[in-house]
């Protein structure tokens, strides 16, 4: 039986791994999932989020639920409306970071939360049992109202910020209808790159994946900070006064210690990822704050926050999530956290941590497990774990690649063993 779920919902080339029959088939195991259920749709501005959408619609509405439909939404905005509407599911079609040509389904329960693996499992099973209501009982789609209530709640839960200056990337995707009108409306002067919606350069040298244009525009305009979204605003890079980076390892630190210090670190502890910085680690560590480890992917790291008490976690590449304000990862909510910390100093010194020399490799493969799996690179993964601290090797839940990830004391042995890894898997490929 074919897997659709990967790490973060379904991922896919639009109209080759990721159809219109899968969008479907997806609404329509909804409606056997819950009777004539109410679903909040939202989505990035792909060219494919459209035909996705209609077709999930269908298969809603076929099966006799309800649509909401929120139009071009952040991913975290569909969570919001899904606990605010009282809905049964969001759905939000996106694929996140990836490039143009991929799309994604992200599912979310009642609670406004990514489904867990069994959630998923259990939908999966359905997909090739379609449900077909009576014309008399056949579902609708209608726009989702309040869409503005997403940007109030985004104002309630920050400080002024009259007088402070941001860059903002919006990645030409969901992000740009909400995140520079959040920022002015509390008094910030905004330089927008990438601010119009576009659904064939979505992500496209731009946003979380590519600083780059971000952190020179802070440098030259003087300003606070900047930010940078990715396709539907759920991960967060940032830049601080000077144009350094500031990853997802250092804004979960500058948080932690601001939730230390006001009292809310509930239990003393954050939850990361295998991918966490050791030198995050050891500067939460000096603080006496414990670092929980998860699986990639943040709905392992919600998962974890739920078991431990935890009221922060994030990943490496940006996605944070703050329980106390909500319940996904939002790049958005995030960023504002950060801008009101900037009165307590700048934010080259709130993040001023030492992180170790780490590399990430990915190598394009048609079989993930059969490479995986096979004794040439489960050899090379032996045999290059005593010259690095910490080594990971997964496939890809969302893209056709084996991801290869290395942290050492220095650069250059990171990247050697990445490379031979690699370099294995590319055997294993032939």
């Amino acid at each position: 039986m074919q897997k659709y779920f990967g790490t973060d919902g379904i991922r896919g080339v639009a109209g080759e791994d990721l159809t219109a029959r899968v969008a479907f088939a997806l609404g329509n195991a909804l409606c056997r999932r819950v009777r004539a259920p109410r679903v909040v749709l939202g989505r990035d501005p792909r060219t494919s989020s459209d035909m996705l959408a209609l077709a999930f619609c269908a298969g809603v509405a076929a099966g006799g639920g309800t649509v909401l439909d929120g139009g071009v939404l952040p991913t975290a905005a569909v969570s919001f409306f899904v606990r605010r509407e009282g809905a049964d599911f969001g759905v939000m079609v996106s694929a996140s970071h990836n490039p143009p040509a991929y799309n994604g389904l992200k599912v979310f329960g009642p609670d406004g939360r990514k489904l867990g693996d069994e959630e998923e499992a259990r939908t999966e099973k359905l997909f090739g049992q379609y449900l077909h209501a009576p014309a008399a009982r056949c579902g609708r789609a209608r726009p989702l109202g309040g869409r503005g209530r997403y940007a109030d709640m985004l104002c309630a839960l920050s400080a002024p910020l009259s007088g402070r200056t941001f860059v903002l990337d919006c990645a030409r995707g969901a992000a740009c209808a909400f995140a520079p009108r959040v920022f002015r409306r509390l008094g910030a002067k905004v330089y927008a790159l990438n601010a119009r919606p576009d659904g064939a350069r979505i992500n496209a040298g731009c946003g979380a994946l590519h600083p780059h244009a971000m952190r020179a525009a802070v440098v030259r305009l003087g300003a606070d900070a900047g930010f940078c979204y990715d396709g539907d605003a759920d991960r967060l890079i940032a830049a601080d006064e000077r144009g350094e980076l500031v990853d997802g390892d250092k804004i979960l630190c500058a948080l932690a210690f601001d939730l230390q210090e006001r009292g809310k670190l509930a239990g003393g502890c954050v939850v990361g990822t295998a991918h966490t910085n050791a030198g995050a680690e050891r500067a939460l560590a000096a603080r006496g704050i414990r670092l929980l480890r998860a699986d990639v992917g943040d709905k392992y790291v919600a998962e974890a926050m739920r078991r431990s008490g935890a009221v922060l976690g994030g990943e490496q590449s940006g996605h944070v999530i703050l329980s106390e304000y909500a319940v996904t990862g939002d790049g958005i909510l995030t960023s504002l956290r950060l801008a009101s910390l900037l009165q307590k100093g700048p934010l080259s010194s709130l993040t001023a941590v030492r992180l170790w020399p780490q590399c990430n490799r990915s190598v394009k493969v048609q079989d993930k497990v059969r490479v995986l799996g096979s004794e040439g690179v489960q050899a090379a993964i032996e045999a290059e774990k005593a010259g690095v601290t910490r080594l990971v090797v997964r496939a890809s839940g969302t893209e056709p690649v084996v991801r290869v990830f290395a942290e050492a004391e220095t650069l250059s042995a990171a990247r050697a063993a990445a490379g031979r890894i690699c370099e294995a898997c590319a055997r294993a490929e032939r």
